[in-house]
């Protein structure tokens, strides 16, 4: 028997992954009365995600239900243990383990998702920037590692008001004023009325693996 390669694994697992946050982020569109904070729409999301798994065929799900809600980084040796990033926890992690890796360090990854609110700015926050400084660059930047060991993970965006070009067009002008990391633009592939989809690779200096594809998926939330 064949057994496919960890590369071969990780895209799989990002399949179904994407999959089942997709669906379920439809029935979270659908919802009526939705709350405007990041949190509850997370904890909505996070729910329908568990009904979306029971709901699909065994061939098209993981295994388990491995999706962690607002858990820390996990170290993967002794030395990491204590460090700043480890401390730091992504709105999403999805656990995939390897019964045939024999190295603990890449037989257990995450897939990570970060959440953020897209709308107009109000006098205290500027949710466009706050995507880009507190979303793209954690899976960039040392002290947070999000996506650490990974060749992916992706971003969700709750938009609340604005049209989805003009939220596309502010985020690359934050992205291409960043000074200390070098981001490309981010290129929406997919476009429909409600949800967008879009990805980017970044090259990362200080988090392996250096090359990352970060996916992007807008969901329309607006009344």
């Amino acid at each position: 028997m064949e057994f496919p390669t960890p590369e071969t694994l990780w895209k799989r697992h990002e399949k179904h992954v994407l999959d089942i946050l997709l669906r379920a982020l439809i029935k979270l569109q659908r919802d009526n009365n939705l709350p405007e904070d990041e949190l509850t729409l997370n904890n909505r999301l996070y729910v329908y995600a568990r009904g979306v798994w029971i709901e699909l065929p065994v061939d098209q799900k993981p295994m388990s239900f491995c999706l962690v809600s607002n858990s820390e980084n996990p170290p993967r040796t002794k030395s990491e243990i204590g460090q700043e990033w480890t401390r730091k926890k992504p709105d999403f992690q999805w656990r995939l383990s390897d019964q045939q890796e024999k190295d603990p360090v890449k037989a257990i990854r995450e897939y990570t998702i970060e959440c953020k609110r897209l709308r107009t700015k109000t006098r205290s926050w500027d949710f466009i920037d706050k995507y880009v400084v507190s979303g793209i660059i954690r899976f960039l930047a040392e002290e947070y590692k999000y996506g650490n060991g990974t060749s992916s993970g992706a971003m969700i965006g709750y938009i609340q008001s604005m049209e989805c070009d003009e939220i596309l067009k502010q985020i690359n002008i934050v992205i291409q004023n960043q000074k200390d990391y070098d981001i490309p633009n981010i290129e929406i592939s997919e476009k429909g009325d409600e949800i967008r989809k879009g990805n980017h690779t970044l090259n990362r200096k200080k988090v392996n693996p250096s090359i990352f594809d970060l996916r992007h998926i807008w969901v329309s939330l607006r009344n």
